[in-house]
């Protein structure tokens, strides 16, 4: 049976109902206002919602049950935050408490095709030893201190994308010419047209337009500011 995905916050309410529905209690309103940090009226009308949908058995006073739709899209999200979650704690090494933090926040927007990349990425990890360890130890040298943002080289710059250029590692003719134009670290730089077989790259900076080959704007480190453009 496919399902249209919801919103969030309406699988939120699922897979809480579907956490306390194993409880002695059961999912009562109060309850699930409590576990969402919502007023009763707020859950209320949203189990309201849910009901009209075909997704909860529920009246007013009453323990709420879900339909068998319902639990399907509640287990569905139960199962991706347990899959993230084993994800980022045996795979990438955080703490339950991040992992936790980090699955509840990707847990409406991850793909299935991205889940079953990361268990293959996981499985390979368990199954070669060797190089289980050797990833355990590049990941620890990642103490979440880098600033945000993506770092590239320019020719991996989107076009609609600017960049700030972080390095200038380019000799000769075409470093001249870079300095001459103003092609120095902490300038923006952006892709204005790449040839069909990718190369070469036209890229505009402080209102010049140069044209470089693909391994030479390789060469030119930028961070990506998205919406400049």
């Amino acid at each position: 049976m496919k399902i249209e995905r919801l919103s969030a916050k309406a699988e939120d309410y699922l897979e809480t109902i579907l956490r306390l529905s194993e409880t002695p209690r059961g999912a009562r309103t109060g309850d699930i206002a409590e576990a969402l940090d919502v007023q009763p009226s707020t859950v209320s009308a949203a189990l309201k919602s849910l009901k009209d949908q075909g997704l909860l058995d529920y009246s007013p006073y009453g323990a709420v049950g879900l339909t068998p739709k319902g639990r399907q899209v509640a287990e569905d999200v139960s199962g991706r935050h347990v899959a993230l979650r084993r994800f980022f704690t045996e795979t990438l090494g955080l703490a339950q408490e991040d992992a936790e933090v980090t699955a509840c926040g990707m847990e409406h927007d991850v793909t299935p095709l991205v889940l079953d990349r990361m268990a293959l990425l996981g499985d390979f990890l368990r199954n070669h030893p060797g190089m289980a360890e050797k990833w355990s130890a590049v990941r620890a040298t990642a103490k979440g201190e880098r600033a945000p943002g993506v770092e590239s080289g320019l020719h991996e710059l989107p076009q609609g994308v600017r960049g700030v250029v972080m390095a200038v590692d380019v000799d000769g003719s075409l470093r001249k010419r870079l300095v001459e134009m103003g092609v120095t670290p902490g300038v923006l730089i952006a892709v204005e047209r790449v040839a069909p077989l990718g190369d070469p790259i036209a890229v505009e900076v402080r209102g010049y337009r140069l044209s470089m080959r693909k391994a030479e704007a390789s060469k030119i480190r930028v961070k990506w500011r998205p919406g400049l453009i």
